[in-house]
């Protein structure tokens, strides 16, 4: 199966830190991005644009309109995700709760949310 998991940050908390402490997520992130790489269970590993550059497609009136995102206006928001390959949503998590967000940002608001994948639901 394969696992979605959205990694989220508190965007208030981001902006106000100083440059020295930008700086010092890096490198330590690193030996978490290196326990989770080591899984051999991620298939794609991405960040993502600052929300401001977000756009948003809903339908109105028969057609789709595109506006400025993002969709849901909150402090937290996705940052990164993964896609895991896992036997199932305990393994998915065991190999999500590597990632950074899960051990090292709580001053910054982190989380993993992880979903799993599947055929479209809707009948």
């Amino acid at each position: 199966m394969k696992y979605l998991c959205l990694l989220y940050y508190d965007t208030a908390k981001f902006a106000a830190l100083s440059p020295a402490e930008l700086e010092a997520i890096g490198p330590n992130c690193q030996p978490h991005d290196a326990a989770l790489r080591a899984t051999g269970k991620v298939l794609m590993q991405e960040s993502l644009s600052l929300p401001a550059e977000w756009k948003v497609a809903r339908p109105e009136n028969g057609k789709s309109v595109i506006s400025d995102g993002p969709y849901i206006d909150t402090t937290q928001r996705p940052g990164a995700f993964l896609i895991v390959e896992a036997a199932d949503m305990d393994e998915a998590v065991q190999v999500a709760s590597k990632h950074p967000a899960a051990n090292y940002g709580e001053h910054l608001g982190w989380a993993v949310e992880v979903c799993e994948c599947g055929e479209c639901r809707v009948s």
